[in-house]
């Protein structure tokens, strides 16, 4: 008998690696739905995150160029980051596109929320697309970034695709999903 699309069961579920607010990893020991036992599942629990598709008063898009160690690779992102504990998704990405970018804008839509991955969670991503946005300070992020801010038009965003310019699933997603609303 086939047994298909029921959830699975956690027997075990333990903290193995805590680094918070970055991430915290768990192994777990789970039972299928046809009754087998696999001792070791793993699970990485994230922080939510935001990202924003935003078009200026000029009808550019910002998009950012940074490093990324991880990839070890200058690569396209977008504005966005964690949302601090007792934060809004809509306030975390109107507090992080002002500190990367030193923007702010008028009309800002929920594209919705998405998990990061979803074998072994790794966050949910929180979507936005907003429209007016100008220039009010200097770009202030304070972290580890270097973020070279480009204004770009559609053609230019589809271009960047094209040429492989986008080493983040998440990236693309968001580009993708901007673009589409542009529609």
């Amino acid at each position: 008998m086939t047994v298909k699309n029921k959830k699975w069961e956690s027997l075990t579920k333990e903290s193995i690696l805590v680094k918070k607010p970055w991430f915290e990893v768990f192994q777990e020991e789970i039972q299928l739905p046809d009754g087998k036992v696999v001792p070791e599942y793993y699970e990485i629990e994230m922080p939510h995150y935001t990202a924003v598709f935003a078009v200026t008063l000029e009808q550019k898009i910002i998009v950012l160029r940074c490093y990324r160690h991880a990839i070890g690779e200058v690569t396209l992102t977008m504005p966005g980051g964690m949302i601090e504990e007792s934060e809004s998704p809509l306030a975390g990405i109107q507090r992080e596109f002002l500190e990367e970018t030193g923007y702010v804008a008028k009309n800002w839509k929920s594209l919705g929320a998405f998990v990061g991955n979803s074998t072994r969670g790794c966050g949910t991503y929180h979507l936005f697309f907003a429209t007016g946005a100008y220039s009010v300070q200097q770009p202030d992020s304070g972290d580890l970034e270097e973020l070279e801010l480009l204004l770009w038009t559609p053609e230019d965003v589809e271009k960047a695709i094209d040429d492989k310019k986008v080493q983040s699933l998440g990236v693309l997603s968001m580009l993708l999903s901007g673009l589409r609303c542009l529609k």
